[in-house]
């Protein structure tokens, strides 16, 4: 079963006739922009009609609206970091990219492995794009808005989004 909001986005994408608009979804979902707003940030970045598109199309777009994102998740940088301290073969392998590490391993979303285990993780306030090997989904307020709620696919990503705060200078008086 899937969630209203999710529901909303499909309906505007089936009367575009789109399909492979998971990063569309995604971006409106979490932005809370309207779905064809994200279309259109998303075609001006090079996304063609019913096809994907990569995330760094999505991380521009956001900062155009005023968002960021932070990795809060990166299995293949874990899982790689992994393997070469248990191969111990000598490498060097920095003390930032170690402690990065070390802080992914520590968040709570750390142990979700798959889109079924997620709500089990996810706290009930804040926004995350979730990637997985080929789809992005959106998980906003401890729910998941995705065809994929209840399914097995093996995350790889998990970023949180935030609104950039501006920094407003007040001009002294003299």
């Amino acid at each position: 079963m899937t969630t209203k909001l999710f529901e909303k986005v499909c309906k505007r994408s089936r009367k575009w006739g789109e399909s492979n608009d998971c990063t569309v979804k995604a971006l409106a979902i979490a932005t809370g922009i309207p779905y064809e707003q994200a279309h259109g940030l998303l075609a001006l970045r090079g996304r063609s009609y019913r096809k994907g598109t990569d995330m760094s199309n999505i991380w521009s777009a956001m900062k155009e609206i005023g968002w960021t994102a932070t990795t809060v998740v990166d299995r293949k940088k874990i899982e790689f970091h992994d393997k070469w301290i248990d191969k111990d073969w000598g490498f060097n392998i920095s003390q930032t990219t170690q402690d990065t590490v070390k802080k992914m391993k520590k968040h709570r979303l750390y142990p979700a492995k798959t889109i079924k285990t997620l709500p089990d993780y996810l706290p009930s306030r804040g926004i995350f794009l979730v990637e997985t090997a080929r789809h992005v989904l959106c998980a906003r307020a401890g729910q998941i808005h995705d065809w994929t709620k209840n399914r097995r696919h093996r995350i790889t990503q998990i970023h949180q989004i935030s609104r950039i705060k501006e920094v407003t200078t007040q001009p002294k008086d003299l």
